[in-house]
């Protein structure tokens, strides 16, 4: 009977270490918001803002066309954002059911209104000489995230003013997708994985622009053809929370590497031009590596990121995502109602009109970040992880100890 109470009471002692380690670790404060990452996303939707206004536009300037490179740029770092968050939280047991409420509540209120508000604004215009002429397609299309398969079929952006939301498609298809590859791929081969499939993403694209299997918009707004940058992130994000890296020893290289990149790119598009398979092929993996090196170095506390924390930035990342489903709309309707024009700059009025548009625009994404965004935000935000950790499943009873818990 003593020596039956002694195996108990180390049972119970091992019980009550597994619940002391897994409650430590529920409870462990969440990493600190990185600023200078809201600073870049600003920046980025800067870039695109000014690129849609004043680069591609009938007489732009078509050195401002770097709108694709900050697109590229929102690409990964969703990656590498949702890859940490995954690897950080996988293990909680209400991990899927949080992190799609949150989800949902991020990205689908605000996308759902705006998309709406457009489309009943491209009706209400139709009759206009300046008016969106390109034939939108059906408002169910973009309400359940299938207009970039309307893109391909018909070989056509569809309706200007929505335009931008077919990277918020390939977002919501990269989101429905990523969990479930951390939770099948074990964690040592997550990175040999997703190198393998930024592979066949660059084989995706020379089989749409090389071979010409599909139509180039396939390659241009699916999934497959832009996924080497969500993936690039999420190699990023595995690797800032991999222990045992000696970062400091490529503090620099992460630095020189974007310079590197965008060099690299500039001289594809002056070898073989911007409209070329080569360009198209390569120049999406050679911006994205570029980027996730770049996010890299703003973590580590580069002096590039310090730069980035300034409000100016951080007040454009935080209504980033209204101003970037609306700005087009905005600019569209003011040349509209008052030059009785499509948007344009080639003269001093058109271009005063597109530049009192850039504050317009800003104050509309603030007005529907506070008025719609964020209140469904902060709701998703409700929903808490769980404190328990998700129980480990082995193949037999009887080898499984009293409590076992998965790690990320």
């Amino acid at each position: 009977m003593g020596a039956g109470r002694q195996v108990v009471a180390r049972l119970s002692a091992r019980v009550a270490r597994a619940k002391g380690s897994s409650a430590s670790q529920a409870q462990a404060p969440a990493e600190p918001r990185i600023v200078a990452l809201d600073g870049l996303r600003g920046l980025m939707t800067i870039m695109v803002v000014l690129s849609h206004y004043f680069a591609e536009v009938a007489h732009g300037f078509k050195g401002l066309s770097f709108g694709w490179i900050a697109v590229d740029m929102f690409f990964v770092l969703s990656g590498y954002l949702v890859g940490r968050l995954i690897l950080e939280k996988m293990d909680r047991a209400n991990f899927v059911l949080v992190f799609y409420v949150r989800r949902v509540c991020r990205t689908l209120p605000v996308y759902f209104f705006c998309v709406v508000l457009v489309f009943l604004l491209i009706g209400a215009f139709a009759d206009r000489p300046w008016a969106d002429k390109e034939a939108a397609f059906p408002l169910w299309s973009y309400l359940t995230f299938f207009q970039n398969f309307y893109m391909v079929s018909t070989n056509t952006i569809g309706a200007h003013w929505l335009s931008p939301t077919w990277t918020l498609t390939v977002e919501e298809h990269f989101y429905l997708l990523a969990p479930a590859v951390f939770f099948m791929v074990p964690r040592r081969l997550l990175i040999p994985a997703f190198s393998g499939a930024i592979v066949a993403s660059v084989a995706y694209r020379f089989a749409v622009f090389g071979l010409g299997l599909l139509p180039n918009m396939a390659g241009l707004c699916l999934l497959p053809g832009v996924a080497d940058g969500l993936l690039c992130g999420l190699i990023a994000g595995i690797l800032i929370k991999t222990e045992g890296i000696n970062w400091a020893r490529f503090d620099e290289a992460l630095r020189v590497g974007p310079l590197v990149a965008l060099v690299m790119t500039i001289g594809l598009n002056l070898i073989s031009g911007d409209t070329s398979t080569a360009f198209y092929i390569w120049s999406p993996l050679i911006v994205s590596v570029g980027c996730a090196m770049y996010i890299l170095a703003v973590v580590r506390g580069s002096p590039e990121g310090k730069r980035l924390e300034h409000p100016f930035y951080c007040f454009f990342g935080t209504n980033s995502y209204s101003i970037y489903l609306t700005h087009l709309t905005v600019l569209g309707l003011m040349h509209g109602l008052i030059l009785n024009a499509a948007p344009d700059i080639s003269t001093p009025l058109q271009l005063a009109v597109t530049v009192f548009a850039l504050p317009v625009s800003a104050f509309i994404g603030w007005l529907f970040t506070q008025v719609v965004e964020h209140p469904i935000t902060s709701y998703g935000r409700s929903w808490k992880w769980s404190k328990e950790l998700r129980v480990a499943k082995t193949a037999s009873p009887a080898a499984q100890p009293p409590v076992a818990f998965s790690q990320a």
